[in-house]
């Protein structure tokens, strides 16, 4: 984990302060080769309350760690995008999701079933001469 003295010995030996904006900071850091994950940690070290550091670690075992729902504006501002999405949609996809079949088709399937079943039958039949196909009824 990055310790807030060393980023801001970093940043003031590069001439940035740490009252200049947030772009600034990214592109010192960027220009330094830090990768873009570290940078933007390097960001939230240096954001972040000076006397309760436990908010920062809270928000982000929350995000990556949690079997919870996360609500709409936590996803929009971690996407930086806008839905909207209407509770009788997601139920209507859910219950599609789960697979309950039409009644058309039931029996849809089980006229095939029973139309591949005959064919078979009579084939086998055929082959074997036997029923319908004997010699004695030809």
């Amino acid at each position: 984990m990055f310790q807030r003295q060393d980023i801001e010995r970093f940043l003031k030996v590069n001439g940035v302060s740490l009252e200049d904006s947030d772009e600034e900071i990214k592109s010192v850091l960027i220009s330094a080769q830090w990768h873009k994950n570290d940078v933007d940690a390097a960001i939230l070290v240096l954001r972040e309350n000076k006397k309760d550091h436990k908010t920062h670690v809270d928000s982000l075992h929350k995000v990556f760690r949690s079997d919870e729902r996360m609500s709409p504006e936590t996803i929009s501002s971690l996407l930086g995008i806008d839905m909207t999405i209407m509770s009788t949609e997601v139920q209507k996809r859910h219950s599609h999701a789960r697979g309950r079949m039409q009644p058309s088709q039931i029996v849809f399937i089980a006229c095939m079933a029973l139309t591949l079943s005959l064919i078979a039958v009579f084939a086998s039949m055929r082959y074997l001469e036997m029923g319908l196909f004997h010699k004695t009824l030809l």
